[in-house]
């Protein structure tokens, strides 16, 4: 009976840590492009499953058109890691990859 419990515990345990995805904190609608892929972020210690909301992330994968566009994209992108508290490269290496 103990190791049906110890199996349930790491069960949620493992569910918990993946619910939290990355993801815009302006999100306020459930993302409609979820992935989860193995990586390692700079605040942790070992390489781990991330869930990663592909939509807030994507606009950063592609090359601006214009010098316009380039800037926009480089102060949101400014205020998303502000709000994240991480730089998003790393984000984008587990995307690209």
């Amino acid at each position: 009976m103990r190791q049906l419990w110890v199996v349930i515990a790491t069960l949620t345990f493992s569910t918990a840590t993946l619910a939290d995805c990355i993801q815009s904190p302006e999100r306020i609608l459930a993302c409609p492009h979820q992935i989860y892929r193995l990586g390692q972020l700079d605040n942790m210690a070992k390489p781990a499953m991330l869930c990663i909301c592909v939509a807030d992330f994507k606009e950063f994968l592609t090359v601006p058109a214009d010098a316009d566009e380039a800037h926009k994209q480089k102060i949101k992108r400014l205020k998303l890691e502000y709000a994240l508290g991480q730089k998003i490269e790393p984000i984008l290496q587990v995307l690209k990859d």
